[in-house]
């Protein structure tokens, strides 16, 4: 999966999560019911009750101190974005906003890595780079 698309379903997910308990809420579920709804439309209701089951158990942990049930969620949630940006990545649109919204800052990018390669060859060698999967097929 493309880093930036997993980087941007983990920050989304703990946006989510850490507004779940809020006034923010009904945006919320709107907004992840109309992910749901673009690509899986049959899952979207058990999606909700969830994000809803997700609400609760939230509050539970925060009543209790509990930072660790509360990254579970996050991680539990982490893991739903990343699955449907993998189906659908035209929804990471739709999500950076909501992590705009959200959080009043654009969603980060994923780290740009550069990649510097240097070759020399002589005589009959043959020199083969790529800074990613590479086939080579002779006949």
């Amino acid at each position: 999966m493309d880093p930036e698309l997993t980087s941007l379903a983990g920050v989304a997910a703990a946006a989510v999560v850490q507004q779940l308990t809020s006034s923010a809420w009904e945006r919320i579920r709107s907004a992840v019911g109309e992910l749901w709804r673009r690509r899986h439309p049959e899952r979207a209701e058990t999606v909700l009750a969830e994000l809803g089951e997700a609400r609760e158990d939230v509050a539970e942990a925060r009543r209790a101190g509990d930072d660790q049930a509360e990254q579970e969620v996050v991680d539990l949630w982490g893991a739903r974005l990343r699955r449907l940006l993998a189906a659908d990545p035209g929804a990471a649109v739709q999500l950076r906003a909501l992590v705009e919204e959200l959080t009043g800052a654009p969603a980060p990018a994923a780290p740009q890595q550069s990649v510097t390669m240097n070759a020399r060859a002589s005589g009959r060698a043959r020199i083969n780079q790529a800074a990613g999967d590479i086939h080579i097929t002779e006949r």
